[in-house]
């Protein structure tokens, strides 16, 4: 352990002299990486808790640093690992010092046309075959609230939509001079998930997930793409005698135009999948008794118009989701509920499970989830009911717009998203459900308004969103939800900022939660009844080092208020600091 330490303080002494990496030991090794500190203090307001049981506070925090080594040992090879060295506060001599190896790829290029790639892998084609959608509560921007966001992201391996897998990536194109102008060809094997140990005599098998995509480049306006992907596992590799089988084809066709000001984009896209079990004894696809094979499709049509000058965008579409597409790759959601609460998970002198409140969800990274699911994934309605699985929600059909405007200078910058859906089907009933979906958020950059060299903004949004099934009093919908988002940003001195914001939730209604076996049927709706108010006032210090480098200080006071005898209100407080490195 000794030797760990060692080693830390050398590499922290190279790496942080300056604030800079030690440039390059030689043309063919080079670093960089990332270092976080992080410092949290969490306390029970005593005014609105009755709890003598939970400590008046808690404190926890860690020191980590990620390197990352690029090795190119000949000129079309680069191999690529990232160490990580964490040490938690409160440890000793080195008893709380972890030393492991976060990722490990190589890469490179065969006779200057075949790109590949072998090791940890980020990989994303369409939004219904393989996607990985943002969480809830992210549309909105929020100074205060980012560094959370940061670390949730980082942690997760959330990048640009992409699902990070270990395997096997491989792609080329092709130019043509005539017909089309050119093919680009990517494949791909994974597996998510290793055999693991279910009982003393049975093993799961493992998953893999293959695929592949061709685009067509036909003209300069015209653009066909087709992508497969197949989540599947081997029997052979565990020994139970069920195995999942999810293939989904997917089909788009992209026609795009300019004008002098202005470009148009219009896209048509359709897919089908399948998913069913496999039963090894009986050699053939097998059912059980509410039927585990299931077959859907989605169809949707996009239309994009954007100015030239970046101050006008504006989209319209239709979206179709069948009730019984399936696709693992695009459907597995972030956040995972059957996690708990790191902060403080009991409170009260009865040990109530508390409820994730929204701070939880901006701030708990172990909420979320890195690992794909064969089936639909629990969701709480309360944060998200209109389009829980992203554009991918199975059983929804309807329209949506969103646009986006701004002047030149980006003094202000306006958003707003909508979206009209209803059940394809309905579930439980024949009466169906309707969604509406609002979103919109204003940024004033009063620093340009003004002329002023010191940055000075205000950023408000709001979403709002009504889930509504008609019918008797027993099966009748009334679900209403809606977050407020207030931050404002003063550079008060060169790169030292002060910050604020104030977010207000607000859901109140009933809905009927879903059950599901293990081949993802429904076999049971609960109703609940739901009536909470949640808050959160943020008040912190920015400085900027450089682009990339920041020390972040802030006080959170926040809290969630029942309607309901099932639950107490309950209040917190929270001092965090967090110092992050991008090297």
């Amino acid at each position: 352990m000794k030797r760990n330490l060692l080693l830390l303080k050398t590499i922290f002494g190279i790496l942080f002299s300056d604030f800079s990496l030690y440039s390059q030991t030689n043309e063919n090794i080079w670093f960089d990486g990332f270092s976080r500190t992080y410092f949290a203090r969490d306390a029970i307001n005593i005014n609105a808790i009755d709890d003598t049981i939970s400590a008046r506070n808690i404190s926890n925090g860690y020191s980590l640093l990620d390197l990352n080594t690029h090795v190119n040992p000949i000129k079309d090879i680069e191999i690529f690992t990232q160490l990580r060295l964490k040490n938690s506060f409160g440890s000793f001599f080195g008893s709380g010092t972890e030393v492991s190896v976060r990722q490990l790829r190589a890469k490179g290029i065969i006779n200057n046309k075949i790109r590949f790639s072998v090791g940890d892998l980020f990989l994303k084609q369409s939004k219904f075959t393989l996607y990985n959608y943002d969480e809830e509560l992210v549309s909105y921007e929020n100074d205060l609230i980012n560094p959370y966001k940061d670390i949730i992201h980082y942690e997760n391996f959330y990048n640009e939509n992409r699902w990070r897998l270990q395997g096997l990536q491989a792609d080329f194109s092709y130019e043509f001079d005539r017909y089309i102008r050119g093919l680009d060809f990517d494949f791909f094997v994974t597996r998510p998930r290793g055999s693991r140990q279910i009982n003393e005599t049975t093993y799961s098998s493992d998953i893999l997930l293959s695929g592949g995509s061709i685009i067509s480049q036909i003209n300069k306006q015209l653009i066909l793409s087709g992508n497969y992907i197949n989540l599947f596992e081997p029997g052979a590799s565990g020994t139970k005698n069920i195995s999942i089988r999810n293939p989904v084809h997917d089909i788009s066709l992209l026609y795009s135009f300019d004008k002098e000001k202005y470009h148009i984009q219009q896209k048509l896209q359709t897919g089908i999948s399948k998913r069913f079990w496999l039963h090894s004894e009986l050699e053939n696809e097998v059912s059980d008794s509410t039927s585990s094979r299931t077959q859907g499709m989605y169809f949707e049509l996009d239309n994009k118009y954007s100015k030239k000058d970046s101050t006008l965008s504006l989209s319209l579409g239709y979206r179709y989701v069948d009730p019984n597409f399936r696709s693992a790759g695009a459907q597995t959601r972030r956040l995972d509920y059957n996690n708990i609460n790191s902060i403080y998970p009991t409170y009260t002198n009865m040990s109530l499970i508390r409820p994730p409140s929204i701070f939880d969800l901006l701030s708990d990274y172990k909420w979320y989830n890195q690992d794909l699911s064969s089936i639909l994934m629990t969701f709480n309605p309360t944060y998200s009911n209109v389009l829980p699985y992203g554009d991918a929600t199975p059983n929804r059909s309807g329209i949506y717009i969103n646009a986006r405007t701004n002047n030149i200078n980006k003094q202000f910058i306006a958003k707003i998203n909508a979206g009209f859906f209803k059940e394809v089907i309905g579930q439980g009933t024949v009466n169906k459900r309707n969604f509406s979906l609002f979103k919109g958020s204003l940024k004033v950059n009063f620093d340009r308004l003004l002329n002023w060299k010191k940055e000075l903004n205000l950023y408000v949004s709001s979403k709002s969103e009504i889930s509504r099934r008609k019918g008797e009093d027993i099966s009748s919908i009334n679900l209403f939800s809606n977050h407020i988002n207030v931050s404002a940003n003063a550079e008060i001195a060169k790169k030292f900022f002060i910050q604020s914001s104030y977010q207000l939730f607000n859901s109140n209604g009933n809905e009927f939660l879903t059950q599901r076996d293990n081949y993802g049927n429904i076999t049971y709706f609960t109703k609940t009844q739901i009536d909470q108010k949640e808050h959160v006032l943020s008040m912190g210090m920015l400085y900027k080092f450089r682009k990339k480098v920041y020390a972040n200080l802030n006080y959170n006071w926040w809290g969630m208020k029942f309607s309901e005898v099932d639950y107490e209100n309950y209040k917190y407080n929270r001092l965090v600091l967090i110092l992050s490195v991008e090297l």
